[in-house]
């Protein structure tokens, strides 16, 4: 409660009075000054007092409330107040600190300034009250003359504009923070898509110098089998006749040294003679092992005229293209030629009944060469083989899967690399995958491949229907 004439101490002056400007500027907004008192007498004298106060050309406008929940009440629903002149004492005698506790702390509102006003001051000192409650000024209300009152409340607004302009810049600054963090996150999109198209670009590259490699690859092939096939081919057939002519005659000479052995049983001495000469040349040994060397040597032949003959592929194109090949037609004689029989561990489904056009020799040697890499890879008890043909789109699409040791990721670039082979020297030339590659491609195809250690392999041929 307040003593009837403390607020008669707002009319006191003195020396060099502060004279506030007549002019207003009534374009500018208000100050909003919220005076908190339960003495009528209090509010009235504030509006006569203040009235003619102004502060960077902005007048007050003054909100009254009677008690604590009144003042909030208002606080709340104004929460651009920029000034709370607050009585200490009003329902009850904490009713003002309690007030201001509950600005800072329930309404949040850390900007509006806080000057207690009290008739009687308290046991608690100021100092201690301003930490306490974060109020900004204590004054009693006789100290309070109008000169004071209005630097009080200069001061105050100033803070106030301060600490607004502040939160102003605050959130012109988050607001500048997120239209940065828009626009590095725009930009961070647009260098992702660049580098995923870069990404693209430079596989593409990779893919395209590959297929150059292997072309360059696949035309030095071609040199080497014009040279093997004309260099090879004449002295290949002289050696193949000469074996075989050996061969007929040390049969010849074979029989004729049994015959003579057999003619010297009755004579030792002749008998002795011809044991004596056996002994001399090794003549059972080179009777035993003279037909295992020249098979050995015709198998050797054989080998050669079949790689002169693989190479012939990359240079002989006398084969004519013809329509109206079915992919099922090849599929069946490449089946037949390797003796191979459909059941549970080698399957094969056909799901294109279009006519193509093809060399069917040349593209059954190309599967075929598949078909046999194939049916080599296996390495479990649940090996299994699987062919799916199928038309997609404008082409035709021939997979030809596995479920055998699969190819590792350092070797899959190399398998159609001519002569490269995995399997130990002398048991293949390395050239059917080349093979199958430079046919396929003869018919405008391409080969993928898909394959994982363990797991196995899938050929994956397609070819244009036109």
């Amino acid at each position: 409660m307040t003593n009837q004439n403390e607020p008669l101490a707002l009319f006191s002056s003195e020396p060099q009075q502060h004279k506030p400007q007549s002019a207003r500027d009534t374009t500018l907004a208000p100050w909003l000054v919220l005076i908190v008192d339960d003495d009528e007498s209090v509010h009235q004298l504030s509006t006569l007092v203040l009235r003619s106060y102004q502060f960077e050309q902005r007048a007050l406008k003054l909100l009254h409330a009677y008690s604590k929940p009144e003042a909030l009440t208002i606080l709340q629903d104004s929460p651009d107040i920029a000034l709370v002149l607050l009585d200490v004492i009003m329902e009850t005698n904490e009713a003002g600190l309690e007030c201001a506790q509950e600005i800072r702390q329930t309404l949040c509102n850390e900007a509006v300034r806080i000057v207690l006003r009290t008739g009687q001051p308290g046991s608690i000192p100021e100092h201690e009250l301003m930490l306490k409650y974060d109020i900004n000024d204590y004054k009693t209300k006789t100290e309070l003359t109008k000169e004071r009152l209005y630097t009080v409340i200069t001061a105050s607004l100033r803070s106030y504009e301060h600490l607004v302009k502040l939160a102003n810049m605050a959130e012109k600054l988050a607001s500048f923070n997120e239209e940065l963090e828009e626009c590095v996150a725009i930009r961070t999109n647009e260098l992702e898509q660049r580098n995923a198209a870069l990404l693209i670009a430079q596989q593409k590259i990779d893919a395209q110098q590959q297929v150059l490699v292997q072309q360059e690859k696949l035309a030095s092939v071609g040199q080497l089998a014009a040279g093997i096939a004309h260099e090879i081919n004449n002295p290949l057939s002289a050696i193949s006749s000469n074996n075989e002519f050996i061969s007929e005659h040390f049969d010849k000479l074979n029989g004729a040294w049994s015959q003579l052995r057999l003619a010297t049983q009755e004579h030792q001495e002749l008998t002795a003679l011809v044991r004596d000469i056996e002994g001399q040349f090794d003549l059972l040994w080179i009777e035993t092992e003279s037909q295992d060397l020249v098979n050995e040597t015709k198998q050797g032949l054989t080998r050669i005229a079949h790689i002169v003959k693989d190479l012939n592929v990359f240079t002989n194109s006398s084969q004519q293209v013809t329509s109206g090949n079915y992919i099922g037609e090849v599929l069946n004689t490449v089946l037949g030629e390797l003796n191979i029989e459909l059941s549970a561990s080698f399957r094969m489904h056909i799901e294109c009944d279009d006519a193509f056009n093809a060399a069917p020799d040349l593209l059954s040697q190309a599967l075929s060469c598949i078909v046999k890499n194939a049916l080599e890879s296996q390495c479990s008890m649940n090996h299994r083989v699987e062919i799916f043909a199928k038309r997609k789109e404008r082409c035709l699409e021939v997979a030809i899967t596995d479920r055998g040791c699969g190819i590792s990721a350092e070797s899959i670039h190399q398998i159609f690399d001519p002569f490269y082979t995995s399997k130990p020297i002398g048991s293949a030339t390395g050239l059917g995958l080349t093979i199958a590659n430079s046919i396929v491609k003869s018919h405008n195809g391409t080969i993928h491949v898909d394959s994982k250690v363990d797991f196995g392999s899938t050929f994956t041929l397609t070819f244009p229907f036109w």
